[in-house]
């Protein structure tokens, strides 16, 4: 018996043996530094100096075979000026790899130049030419280049031939265009959407015109019924309507005197009784705030509190993203005057609670959070004074900045600009602060990761005249956040007419979630007063591909 067992045993000692040499080799830990980038380009770039090594930092990450060093060593080094200084730095932080290289933007072009130095003294080189808009699949390539011809990852050495094929995802209406910064992608159509590939058929749902320009829109179940309505926002009204298949029937409105301006509306339910509170802002003659909270049921509406001396808000705070009322008081000459603070009834009158710690620059009306999502922390998204979305840490560290403008509001604020005490200035024309459209974080596919609903205005008269925001043309875009800055996930085909509000709720009551969008029609540059309202709905399919559903490559662009 013994005799018979020791064969065997001999030979798996011996193949033991064979492997532990390959086994070691391919699990000995090696370190790695990868050094802030110098960025050649616009100032709005400068951020990438540290996003583009933290991306390259994660995607060159292996458990227990290559390792970062610790960062606070890493920012202690400077940028390499050559072989002989990068070789010093790789020698000073006792890695096995130096990273380091440049980010060259030119207009919408971008190069990506990277080095690594190893422990004999070679330098590979690692480029690549791109869009800006297609930065991060770049670095993705570049990270992936490293570990299969630097590093000779043996997972990297066989990735293209195994890789899987692109993922299908949820299109949710084929009015909704996806994934222009992922051409790899694929799109699907759940089987429900009959009208999948008929590029003659709308599948928006369209009101009919409305005798008014509206200001702003909310839609939700505002008297705890469980059935939504929508409020669209005139200059002087608050108007309350129902869909009534593919119309809005009114039900009921509040009447402002003409001195109150009303600027934009919102909605929460701030003593949490199933009633939405309706929250306006406006202003007097006297261009004062004179903000006001209504309640509406039975298609009559109260007044909660009015005469308010802010300007507010409804935010969706971290940690829980609970809707908190924020309000900020106001002054000459900058508009907002003092921190963005919480709103508290208490008595009779609205008060300033705590505040809000945020960055420079951030007011009462321009920012909200997007949570967080893929092992990225929250983040805070501003609208700066010219249009453009920065972004935040959650404690306050700038991180980057869209090429792009969103917004474009054509609702304004007068900015008086005579100093206090000097009377008024009848030369100088007042400045507008124009009211930014409500930005809304949504998770609508499910994937564990938010994206930023935003309006993207298009007119090429505002490109050239300040003052001109009659927008004949928009878009919603969902933009997330892709470790670098906020990338298009998926945009609505182009809308004629100018967005006024939008929401993502069941505007007609039946149990599918649509993406509900107000316009103001564009009649021309000369018909401006003749401006309408209309609503639109996009119903989405929220649901999960069934096996084997087919490919939708019907979709195209207007």
């Amino acid at each position: 018996m013994h005799r018979i067992l020791r064969f065997p045993l001999a030979l798996l000692l011996l193949a033991v043996t064979a492997v532990l040499p390959s086994v070691a080799d391919a699990g000995g830990l090696k370190t790695y530094a990868v050094l802030p980038f110098k960025i050649h380009g616009p100032d709005q770039y400068k951020y990438l100096e540290k996003a583009v090594p933290q991306m390259l930092t994660s995607r060159l990450y292996l458990k227990d075979n290559f390792e970062s060093i610790a960062q606070s060593s890493v920012a202690a080094q400077e940028y390499p000026a050559d072989e002989n200084a990068a070789a010093a730095a790789r020698s000073a932080l006792n890695t096995d790899y130096l990273v380091w290289g440049d980010v060259t933007v030119m207009g919408s072009e971008a190069s990506l130049d990277v080095r690594v130095l190893d422990t004999a003294g070679n330098v590979a080189p690692v480029g690549k030419q791109t869009p800006v808009l297609q930065l991060i699949p770049a670095l993705k390539d570049v990270s992936d280049q490293i570990n299969r011809d630097v590093f000779k990852r043996a997972d990297m050495q066989t990735a293209a031939q195994s890789a899987p094929a692109p993922q299908a995802v949820n299109q949710m209406n084929p009015n909704l265009m996806h994934n222009e910064s992922d051409a790899g992608r694929q799109v699907y159509l759940n089987p429900q959407f009959r009208y999948a590939g008929n590029e003659n058929v709308d599948t928006r749902m369209r009101s009919q015109s409305l005798p008014f320009a509206a200001r702003g829109m909310v839609v939700g179940d505002l008297d705890g019924t469980g059935k939504n309505a929508v409020m669209l926002l005139d200059e002087h009204v608050v108007r309350a309507y129902r869909f009534d298949g593919k119309m809005l029937e009114p039900a009921g409105e509040h009447q402002l005197p003409l001195s109150i301006t009303c600027l934009s509306i919102n909605m929460l339910d701030m003593n949490r009784d199933g009633i939405m509170e309706i929250v306006v802002n406006a202003y007097d003659s006297s261009q004062e705030p004179k903000s006001f909270i209504l309640n509406w049921s039975n298609n009559t509406f109260t007044v909660v509190a009015e005469k308010i001396r802010y300007y507010m808000n409804v935010v969706k705070t971290p940690p829980d993203y609970m809707p908190v009322l924020v309000g900020q008081a106001v002054g000459r000459p900058k508009l907002f005057r003092g921190k963005v603070h919480e709103v508290l009834k208490m008595g009779g009158s609205m008060e300033l609670g705590r505040s809000l710690n945020l960055p420079e620059g951030t007011n009462v009306l321009n920012f909200t959070w997007l949570p967080a999502s893929d092992g990225e922390g929250p983040k805070l998204v501003v609208l700066n004074d010219r249009e453009h979305l920065v972004t935040y840490t959650e404690r306050g560290g700038r991180l980057a900045q869209t090429q792009e403008t969103y917004s474009g509001s054509s609702v304004g604020i007068p900015i008086d600009m005579s100093m206090p005490g000097l009377g008024e200035d009848t030369v100088l024309i007042d400045d507008m602060y124009y009211i930014p459209q409500n930005m809304r974080a949504v998770n609508l596919d499910r994937d564990g990761r938010y994206e930023l609903l935003v309006v993207r205005p298009i007119s090429t008269a505002a490109q050239f005249f300040e003052r001109y925001r009659f927008f004949p043309q928009s878009e919603i875009h969902a933009l997330h956040w892709d470790g670098v800055g906020l990338s298009l996930q998926w945009k609505t085909r182009r809308i004629k007419g100018a967005i006024i509000g939008f929401d993502v709720a069941d505007v007609n009551n039946d149990g599918i979630q649509d993406l509900v969008v107000a316009i103001n029609t564009h009649p021309g540059e000369l018909g401006v007063r003749s401006r309408k309202t209309q609503v639109l709905a996009y119903p989405l399919d929220l649901d999960s591909a069934a096996p084997g559903t087919a490919i939708d490559r019907t979709f195209r662009e207007e």
